[in-house]
């Protein structure tokens, strides 16, 4: 009688293999993704603490620590440079996705708030 071989049984090994492979490549992209995210207390990412200009850091960390919108006027009391300075980098921040200003007619001045 001849024996019957299985081709399978050395294929299955490999299946398991990959989808291990695959499990971990995942996990290793799902770890990244979540740690690129993560605010600390001062309100930014990593990446964000990275790439933004110190005066951006500065504005976006007050607006969300602050947890709701703040006046423009306030910001510019808040921070160096006055407040042509600090329109501009509102507009760019604004520009930028980072922020949210809408106006409001009863303080005369925008309400800044984090995108």
């Amino acid at each position: 009688m001849n024996p019957i071989h299985h081709a399978s049984g050395g294929i299955d090994i490999w299946i398991i293999i990959l989808i291990i492979g695959l499990a971990v490549v995942f996990l290793g992209i799902l770890i990244w993704l979540i740690s690129q995210k993560t605010i600390s207390s001062d309100g930014l990412t990593p990446s964000e603490r990275k790439s933004l200009p110190s005066e951006q850091k500065e504005i976006l960390s007050i607006v969300r620590q602050k947890g709701k919108p703040i006046t423009q006027i306030e910001i510019v009391d808040m921070t160096s440079g006055g407040p042509e300075y600090a329109t501009e980098i509102l507009k760019e921040m604004e520009d930028k996705g980072l922020i949210k200003r809408t106006w409001n007619s009863d303080k005369n001045t925008y309400l800044i708030s984090s995108a």
